[in-house]
């Protein structure tokens, strides 16, 4: 178990600007809390669920304090302790009307969604809906967006669940910390906002090199912040009205889509949203914008030791949709193409850089930004398409098996319909948060998405998975290489390069420090985003160009893993199928305990013909490995 947060002062510990500017964006129309509908398989009793929740998620110190906006923003908010923090407020029960089917669940879910957060109290909710058909049970989370980002929430909800139908031991809550008083709290937020402002007035040079690094920066952006876009239809003056819908997809559709375009899962899951856009928006619209439909696409740039950090760790990148191109193939390269060329344009580092002098102005400036921003006559963005990894592994509450994460993602500035995408446990969840006013039909953008899925796994002939097991055949455990080489996601990309090159391999497994799977980096990714070797006549300097990017910036997350245990000709049939060059082999809580190749596949073929002794046994020897 980790460790709870560490204690802090009432103002020692303030909201980061991104933070910050959650609150000083929010409007009774534009409400900016994410959330999350698990789907559970089981009738989940209250009371054991409520204590669960305040148990755990008691240990995280943000969801015991409140944010505090001093006067006038001179300063930053700030962390408060809630002194009557109980977590049975924050843990409701309620029941959807008879059939209980999606419908029911759905509206529950808008009505409740649409509810503005307690600012007496932490900013979260829990809710667990019973009266699903089929004894099942759904929780829906509320989290507002200043506390977390995707990536710490997903994060939040494995806290909240378990690897195993075995509930784990109770965590205890962080008790232990000292409770702050409130005595002298305006006083002295107003003076440290006054400190800060004189500082940075008496460091004119300090303000003038980030204003030089961030406008350099810019430049790579210029079209985003200097060419503003017609709105589309769903673009436009936002109400307090949502609706919320969702659907599934097997995750095995896109690993196999992705090995045959030769590109990323999530430039499949763009394609399939920029489908469903063409889809559902009216031609002339289409035939209009071309390829002007431009998207929000948030960039995690959270690092290993900031897990259960909570916050915003995030940068962005600005997409356009190619919503104009006719051929579903020729939508998805198109793309890959785009987001290949953010990448490489380095777009995210930019607006890092942004961010990073914003942090440097006086709070006022800094909040009259922020709301100057997102107060415009024309929207920035059309929409928001925001790519979440989740468990691998499925998870548990009390005993009872999660099947379904839907996440869901708000609307602010004029945007009234966004995407929010989750993989979990073999699926993946493309949720639709919309404005009801703007778009009153949210459930044709729903199926317009599944029309998109079913269009391109035809286009790319993807056929149904089949299993091909022989009795008696050999597992994965039999074949597998378990000194496996790897590295970790904020190692610069010139490790992996020098590794695969000295070692002689394609593939190398992305762990954590606790050696649990997080992504994959191949030899294709790295060719990807390192200069021609034409470009550099000493292999040193191309390594040294590759020094200033790390792996997360190429690694895949949605991977096709297996277990020792599985038949090795099934996995076999999954490598054609997704064309990968290897399978990552992980136990049943995600760590990483071998990796299958096929070089390992053909050496166990080889040996096995050799073995058998003769040319009549060669294709019984191959039959149960494809």
């Amino acid at each position: 178990m980790r460790e709870p947060l560490r204690a802090l002062g009432p103002y020692d510990e303030r909201l980061s600007p991104l933070d910050a500017s959650f609150l000083y964006l929010e409007r009774p129309s534009e409400l900016l809390h994410v959330g999350a509908v698990s789907i559970v398989d089981g009738v989940v009793p209250f009371e054991p669920f409520s204590s669960m929740i305040g148990e755990r998620l008691g240990t995280l110190r943000r969801y015991r304090q409140r944010p505090l906006r001093p006067l006038l923003d001179l300063t930053a908010p700030a962390w408060e302790e809630d002194l009557d923090f109980d977590p049975r407020r924050h843990v409701h029960r309620v029941a959807v009307p008879a059939p209980g089917g999606e419908p029911e669940l759905g509206r529950v879910v808008d009505e409740l969604f649409a509810r503005r957060l307690d600012a007496r109290q932490p900013l979260w909710e829990a809710y667990l809906i019973a009266g699903l058909a089929g004894e099942r049970s759904a929780i829906l989370t509320k989290v507002h967006h200043c506390m977390i980002d995707g990536v710490s929430g997903s994060q939040v909800l494995e806290l909240m669940t378990d690897a195993t139908a075995e509930p784990a031991t109770p965590r205890r809550a962080a008790d232990a910390a000292p409770v702050p008083t409130r005595s002298g709290g305006t006083a002295r937020r107003l003076t440290r906002g006054v400190r800060k402002a004189l500082s940075l007035a008496s460091s004119p040079t300090r303000v003038l090199d980030g204003f030089r690094q961030a406008a350099g920066a810019a430049g790579l952006v210029v079209d985003v912040l200097r060419d503003p876009i017609q709105p589309m239809p769903f673009n436009g003056q936002l109400t307090g009205a949502r609706r919320i819908v969702w659907t599934s997809f097997p995750l095995d559709d896109f690993l196999a889509m992705r090995g045959a375009a030769g590109c990323k899962v999530n430039d499949v899951v763009l394609a399939v949203i920029t489908s469903a856009l063409r889809h559902y928006l009216p031609p002339n619209t289409v035939a209009g914008y071309g390829t002007r439909l431009r998207a929000l696409i948030p960039v995690s740039v959270r690092r290993e030791e900031e897990h259960l950090a909570l916050g915003n760790r995030v940068s962005c990148m600005f997409a356009h949709l190619p919503i104009g191109v006719a051929d579903p193939v020729d939508r998805l390269r198109c793309v890959a193409d785009e987001m290949r060329g953010l990448k490489e344009r380095g777009q995210r580092l930019a607006f890092d850089a942004i961010l990073s002098f914003n942090a440097m102005l006086p709070t006022p400036v800094g909040s009259l930004l922020a709301r100057m921003s997102a107060g415009g006559s024309r929207p920035i963005v059309h929409t928001v398409c925001t790519n979440i990894p989740g468990s691998r592994e499925r998870r548990y509450v009390l005993g009872r098996p999660v099947v379904d994460i839907h996440p869901i993602v708000p609307l602010a500035a004029g945007v009234g319909l966004g995407f929010a995408i989750l993989s979990y446990g073999g699926k993946i969840s493309i949720a639709v948060t919309a404005d009801a006013s703007l778009v009153p039909d949210a459930e044709r953008v729903r199926d317009a998405l599944c029309s998109a899925h079913r269009e391109l796994r035809t286009r790319f002939d993807i056929s149904t998975a089949r299993p091909v097991q022989a009795a008696g055949g050999p597992i994965l455990a039999d074949l597998m290489s378990r000194d496996v080489v790897t590295v970790q996601a904020h190692d610069t990309l010139d490790r992996p390069w020098n590794v695969m090159r000295t070692r002689r391999i394609r593939h190398l497994p992305v762990v954590d420090a606790g050696g649990h799977l997080v992504g994959l980096i191949t030899h294709r990714d790295l060719l990807a985003a390192s200069q021609s070797s034409l470009s550099f006549r000493a292999e040193v300097d191309r390594v040294r160009v590759l020094g200033w990017a790390r792996v997360a910036d190429v690694m895949e997350t949605h991977l096709s893993t297996a277990s020792p245990e599985e038949p090795a000709a099934e996995a076999g049939r999954r490598m054609v199928h997704h064309k990968i060059g290897c399978l990552l082999v992980t136990d049943n809580v995600g760590q990483l305990v071998g990796i299958v190749t096929e070089e390992d596949f053909l050496r166990w073929a080889t040996d096995r013909m050799a073995s058998s002794g003769g040319t009549q046994s060669t294709a019984h020897a191959l039959s149960s490995v494809p």
